[in-house]
């Protein structure tokens, strides 16, 4: 029971100290988005009371809006961040007031669960083009009354969106809450594979319109690696070993609006064998030695009957006692990717009929010839 409990209580640390990034923000208090006050940033090791607000000056990474405070919006915020997310997901409403005409230079907003945005006024709010307003599962954006076409949300040149579609929007706001937002991609893939294996990249595709949408990979990778696509989930084969960049563009059927992000790639080649520390050899009716073999760092063994095929004896150990003479084969294997050596290494463990030498104190065992 010991045991299961620090191990939980570990993985939790490592899940929060990977929760931010230097330069993120977070608010500790309600009230207009350019009050320093209300905003914490992330030096690197801790939270600390930030100087500025976000994107006041280059360098913000993620701001988030959280603990149920409400943030007002009402001008043109100078420099660009990385993204917004309103809503924390713990139970009390996180919330965006858009109160003036007003812009964010950020690819992604996402209204996460128990976050809320509403246009308090007949304002506009202003995304660079590309960029994504993404509303997830708990989360919504206000369609209630007084609603009118000057409410806008604006992606690039185009109004996306206005509270009650007009002023020649796509989209009205109960639109963006029943789809999920604009159209945003956020791909992925199987990575890490190995290579001779088959890679599958997904787009992840999301928001109003993402039905009809048309899709636009491409890739980078080792050499002169060069990928491209038009499928909304393509998959590539004959990758060699090494680090791959796949980006796709999702483009609304009327090609107003793009959404694009990237994903990167692993492609690991097989491990070498591992190596052997001997054959052993045992005397009967003695104890039959430990098998051991080293291996390079982010890799395991297991150990087999057979050079190829055969049955699993052992699974994730350097170390194999076996109950019986024979021949072993340890395996090594990639623990990211799964990758498994080319080749088995095999020991031999031999058991002879040993001569006993007795003397009043000692007795020895020796092995024939």
């Amino acid at each position: 029971m010991l045991k299961t409990y620090i191990t939980i209580t570990f993985c939790f640390v490592i899940s929060v100290s990977l929760a931010q990034s230097i330069n993120d923000y977070r608010s500790v208090g309600s009230g207009n988005w350019t009050n320093v006050s209300i905003w914490e940033v992330y030096n690197g090791t801790a939270w600390v009371a930030a100087t500025t607000y976000p994107g006041e000056v280059a360098g913000t990474n993620d701001v988030s809006i959280e603990g149920g405070d409400s943030v007002t919006v009402s001008s043109f915020i100078p420099s660009s961040f990385n993204s917004l997310t309103v809503g924390d997901g713990v139970g009390v409403t996180d919330t965006l007031l858009v109160n003036g005409t007003s812009r964010f230079d950020t690819q992604r907003v996402t209204i996460a669960n128990d976050g809320f945005a509403s246009w308090t006024a007949n304002v506009s709010l202003f995304l660079p083009a590309g960029a994504a307003f993404v509303i997830e599962s708990g989360g919504s954006l206000d369609e209630s009354n007084p609603c009118s076409a000057s409410k806008r949300l604006v992606i690039g040149s185009t109004i996306y969106a206005t509270c009650n579609g007009g002023a020649g929007a796509d989209f009205d706001f109960g639109d963006l809450n029943d789809g999920g937002g604009s159209l945003s991609v956020t791909p992925s893939s199987n990575s890490p594979i190995c290579t001779g294996e088959t890679l599958t990249l997904f787009a992840n595709v999301s928001g109003t319109g993402s039905s009809s949408a048309t899709y636009s990979w491409t890739g980078t990778g080792p050499g002169s690696y060069a990928f491209s696509s038009t499928v909304e989930n393509p998959t590539e084969t004959g990758l060699t070993a090494g680090n791959y960049t796949y980006t796709v563009t999702v483009t609304s059927s009327d090609g107003s609006i793009t959404n694009t992000s990237s994903t990167d790639v692993i492609v690991s080649g097989p491990p070498n064998a591992p190596v052997s520390s001997g054959n052993m050899i045992a005397c009967t009716g003695g104890t039959i030695p430990t098998l051991t073999v080293t291996i390079n760092s982010g890799e395991t063994v297991d150990w087999y009957d057979a050079a190829t095929g055969g049955t699993l004896l052992l699974s994730n150990n350097v170390s194999y006692t076996p109950t019986a003479a024979g021949s072993y084969f340890a395996e090594a294997r990639n623990i990211a990717a799964g990758c498994v050596s080319n080749s088995r290494t095999e020991i031999v463990v031999t058991i002879k009929t040993c001569t006993i030498i007795t003397n009043r104190r000692i007795t020895f065992r020796v092995k024939s010839n």
